[in-house]
């Protein structure tokens, strides 16, 4: 582990999975080159465009100024940031996100086989906004300081990112630094440690819960999405409840696979059904589920 809390500049862009898991070791970081393509991405583009109008039509929007984490209050003109929740609920185009096979195997590598997707959700910073507090993702939500990996995130860029438009804001090299607390990681030194990526829309960034990092600043006039899917190991309980959340016709589309990943299988002993630890992705619970009976 580092004593000297310096950073490191970001890794070069890769389309190679090797290539990107080295990086991951040393820099906690990777930008994936080419993840999607221009028609994917114009697809989750549109997408996240029509679902905030309609959650805004509807009264159920969530929109931020971006430095509330610093216990200020905003008014609702100040608030030109956009977060769109639970994705998988929200079109087809998000579904391939859970378990993408340029993705997700990086995830693997961070945080082993067994994980369950914690969130996926759209951060859609409006230009004009303000920063967030620098977080790690694995602390506090974890509550218990860790040293090793519990937790990785990716960042879909939907829009180009740069310092202009308020790219994602990282401190590679950050995931082997010993723990500091969040005044000190907010202090003026360390938030000129962390700054805003340089990469194009269909890229993906991928980090472990470790790595300090927060959104930037953005003043280029115009909106820069970005989609955020965070992942844990198993045994830990996630930011949305899948289960509970994810609409009943949406898991009728997912496979097994991706089932398992939002949280439908047990790890290890844990979270199966009637005693069992060994429920699988597709069991049907109206079936299945053993109910009141008599002799």
């Amino acid at each position: 582990m580092k004593t000297e809390l310096e950073p490191l500049d970001y890794p070069p862009l890769t389309e190679d999975l090797v290539e990107a898991k080295n990086h991951l070791d040393e820099y906690g970081v990777c930008i994936i080159k080419n993840a999607f393509s221009a028609e994917e991405v114009e697809i989750m583009d549109n997408r996240l465009k029509e679902q905030f109008a309609g959650e805004e039509k509807y009264g159920v929007g969530s929109k931020v100024r971006g430095d509330e984490g610093y216990g200020l209050k905003s008014s609702n003109e100040e608030k030109v940031s956009r977060l769109v929740w639970n994705l998988i609920n929200k079109g087809d185009c998000f579904i391939p996100l859970i378990n993408h096979p340029k993705i997700y195997p990086l995830i693997e590598h961070i945080i082993g086989e067994k994980t369950i997707l914690c969130s996926m959700g759209a951060h859609m910073n409006g230009s004009g906004n303000e920063r967030m507090p620098l977080h790690q993702d694995q602390w506090p939500l974890v509550p218990h300081p860790l040293e090793f990996p519990v937790m990785a995130n990716t960042m879909v860029l939907v829009s180009d990112n740069s310092p202009e438009s308020g790219g994602t804001r990282l401190i590679p090299g950050s995931h082997k630094w010993p723990k500091i607390d969040y005044k000190m990681a907010n202090s003026s030194k360390y938030q000129e440690m962390a700054k805003s990526i340089t990469a194009p829309k269909g890229s993906a960034i991928v980090w472990e819960g470790r790595v300090w990092h927060g959104n930037g600043l953005n003043r280029s006039g115009e909106v820069r999405s970005n989609i955020s899917i965070a992942y844990l190991q198993s045994w830990i309980r996630p930011q949305e409840n899948s289960q509970y959340s994810v609409r009943e016709e949406v898991i009728e589309k997912l496979s097994d696979k991706q089932k398992e990943i939002i949280g439908f299988s047990p790890f290890g002993t844990l979270g199966g059904h009637d005693g069992s630890s060994v429920s699988p992705a597709g069991f049907d619970r109206d079936r299945e589920s053993i109910g009141i009976l008599k002799g």
